[in-house]
């Protein structure tokens, strides 16, 4: 009789592979969490941050969950990012013994960034001129150039729910899902969430990277308004963009085209790793009035929507940042007019009224505020009025370039960022008078990008299309701007703290209200209980006087030091102190006869 066939496994071999496997789930855990652990405390550890949690467990077959995961800087200590659960995937390596990331997962994050220093005080900016940017620049600029380069097409899948960006205490985004996914050789990025602010925008977005380097995206963002197809603003990119990883270079190619409604924008540039440098180029041609308003949801146009413009323009704007060198950053832009021109048929924003007699409405934060800018009216001084060191102090800390640029200044731009940069956080702006007149006439002060773009754009109509003078312009600004809580224009500034006229103002005088328009609510700051000027106003004051003398209108000699400026208070800002000091020293009393 012919034997029957054997099996192809003997019954030991079975209790063999059994125990094997069963070993290896025992054991798998106590190989994979270490790796984990080690890796994400060294992770967190190179990047100056602590990592700690309350769960970590194992995920058959090769996995990790972490709950409760905490990452905190240690310089200065902060809070950086908080995860409900973290699940991270492996995958084994054929060259390798540590495994790959294959999949991450991450519900419930917060992510925490520094908030924008504002120190109290002044601090003279730097006049070298010259050095790398502050080591925390290097290092964040660094770390977006590394990662820019690493290979988005080997990167793990990725997954992202519940995800809040917030600068110190303001949520400024959320993502309600991210998701990073392979396929065909290439990435795919899909993203819902939404901007927030003032109102909340909610947007979607999806990109996909070939494998021949070809970008295609699309992005809609939902602006809010009565008709929903007009409160849309859709995005959509397609060009080629490659990593050199060798050389360390991010190359966006000068094919790639981003079109916004019915324009197109050509967009190049590169992102070196060595600096880091980061280049930028961005150029529109034909663009017309109705193109923009058709292209736009109203809800970014604003008050542009209300300008009456005939013709067509082409802009262009590039940007060259090298951190190693901040004094090298190169920045333009610049409008090519076709005809342009302002009309009045269809304006609803009176632009032709500013060359007369006007009512201006002030937007101020608190509330819109109504002044009459006519000769007969008691708070309004013509510019040949207006003391000339209130002026040229003004001009000088303000727009030093005011009677050379034509509403955008790229020059003070440009150095603004290489300052900034310098610094390590936000020195020195570099907002033109014309912007702040535009501003204050009919944005107000909401801080958006659409409100900023309105800002730019307003303050280029005003001086390329309106006729207005330089001196008209400042004139108007002189007369609006704000000195004080409900203190608007020269004539007010100089009665509330000094009583007397804007023509009779001193130096010392001028350079304190100079130094009051940038944060004019905080007036009281800048002096002591009995109204002594403090040493930081003092040296802020002395700084300008300086530039002033370098910009040749004052004399050299007439520079005063630092602590010999003298102000002497009266009329309402005195009473207002005396008033402080009363209530101070009467709560004092209540407290020790309590």
């Amino acid at each position: 009789m012919p034997r029957p066939p054997r099996p192809l496994l003997t019954r030991r071999a079975w209790l063999i592979a059994g125990a094997a496997v069963l070993l290896l789930v025992l054991v798998l855990p106590w190989i994979v969490a270490p790796v984990v652990t080690a890796r994400l405390r060294a992770a967190a550890a190179a990047r100056g941050l602590d990592a700690r949690w309350d769960a970590l467990s194992f995920r058959w077959p090769l996995g990790v969950e972490v709950r409760g995961l905490e990452l905190d800087r240690r310089v200065p200590p902060e809070p950086v990012l908080r995860a409900g659960r973290v699940t991270v995937a492996l995958a084994p390596r054929l060259t390798s013994l540590r495994p790959r990331i294959a999949r991450l997962e991450l519900d419930e994050v917060s992510v925490r960034l520094p908030a924008a220093d504002r120190p109290e005080g002044f601090t003279a900016p730097d006049e070298a001129k010259s050095g790398p940017a502050s080591p925390r620049v290097r290092a964040a600029a660094a770390q977006v150039a590394e990662a820019l380069l690493v290979p988005a097409r080997h990167l793990p899948e990725v997954r992202l729910a519940g995800l809040e960006l917030a600068r110190g205490d303001s949520l400024f985004a959320r993502l309600d899902l991210l998701t990073l996914s392979q396929r065909g050789g290439g990435a795919r990025l899909v993203a819902t969430g939404r901007l927030a602010g003032v109102r909340d925008v909610p947007f979607d977005l999806t990109l996909d990277w070939r494998r021949d380097d070809r970008l295609t995206g699309r992005a809609s963002f939902d602006l809010g308004g009565p008709v929903r197809a007009l409160s849309r603003l859709e995005v959509t990119v397609e060009g080629r963009v490659s990593q050199d990883r060798h050389a360390g270079i991010v190359r966006i190619a000068d094919d790639t085209r981003v079109r916004v409604g019915q324009f197109e924008l050509a967009l190049a540039g590169e992102v070196h790793r060595a600096g880091p440098r980061f280049r930028l180029a961005l150029e529109a041609r034909g663009l017309t009035p109705d193109g923009i308003q058709e292209s736009l949801p109203p809800a970014m146009l604003g008050p542009l929507e209300d300008l009456d413009v005939r013709g067509s323009w082409d802009w262009r704007a590039s940007l060259d940042v090298d951190v190693a060198e901040p004094e090298s950053t190169r920045f333009t832009a610049g409008v090519v007019s076709h005809g342009l021109a302002l009309g009045t048929d269809r304006a609803r924003l009176p632009l032709h009224r500013l060359a007369g007699p006007f009512v201006a409405t002030i937007h101020v934060p608190k509330g819109p505020v109504v002044r009459e800018l006519a000769p007969e009216s008691p708070s309004f001084r013509p510019l040949e009025r207006i003391s000339p060191l209130l002026r040229e102090s003004v001009l000088t800390n303000e727009d030093g370039g005011f009677y050379k640029h034509r509403g955008f200044n790229a020059s003070a731009i440009q150095g603004a960022i290489a300052e900034n940069l310098r610094a390590g956080g936000f020195r020195r702006g570099a907002g033109t008078i014309t912007m702040q007149l535009a501003r204050n006439l009919y944005l107000g002060h909401r801080r958006t990008l659409s409100r900023k773009a309105q800002e730019v754009v307003l303050a280029w109509v005003l001086e390329n299309l309106t006729g207005l003078s330089k001196d008209r312009l400042l004139e108007i600004y002189l007369n609006i701007i704000e000195w004080g809580p409900g203190v608007h224009g020269a004539a007010e500034a100089a009665a509330f703290y000094f009583e007397k006229d804007p023509v009779e103002l001193s130096l010392d005088e001028s350079l304190f209200l100079t130094v009051l328009v940038p944060s004019p609510s905080r007036w009281r700051g800048r002096v002591d209980a009995e109204g002594a000027l403090r040493p930081w106003a003092r040296a802020q004051m002395a700084f300008i006087a300086r530039k002033m003398a370098s910009r040749g209108v004052l004399d050299s000699a007439a520079v005063p030091a630092a602590e010999s400026l003298r102000v002497e208070l009266k009329g309402p800002a005195a009473a207002e102190l005396l008033a402080r000091r009363l209530a101070a020293a009467g709560a004092a009393h209540s407290r020790t006869t309590r």
